[in-house]
């Protein structure tokens, strides 16, 4: 029996780990997505859901590599929709978003 399945049965623990990090859905704990900067408002980021727990926010400017955080200003509003209405336009950059992503089991 090899280790991954060895896992899945004998510890339930492990088993939800195991199928979350190396499952059918190839879906980890941390996900990772980049977007161009736009104004302030909703950004499109395919992957992420509505119940994912966003970690990082980071703004880097095209133009001289500065990284500015800006996760306070972002909330997950609606499946593959980052929002931050009211805050910091990110024009000229882009985006770098992390997140930690949950099935729903």
């Amino acid at each position: 029996m090899k280790l991954f399945d060895k896992m899945k049965s004998q510890n339930p623990v492990w088993r939800r780990i195991v199928a979350r990090a190396f499952g059918p859905t190839n879906k980890g704990f941390v996900m990772m997505q980049s977007a161009t900067g736009a104004a302030a408002g909703n950004i499109t980021l395919s992957k992420i859901k509505k119940g994912d727990h966003l970690v990082s926010a980071l703004s880097v400017s095209a133009t001289n590599g500065a990284i500015t955080d800006l996760t306070a200003q972002f909330r997950i509003t609606a499946d593959a929709q980052v929002n931050n209405t009211g805050g910091t336009a990110t024009t000229g950059s882009n985006v770098i978003f992390l997140w930690e992503a949950f099935d729903d089991e």
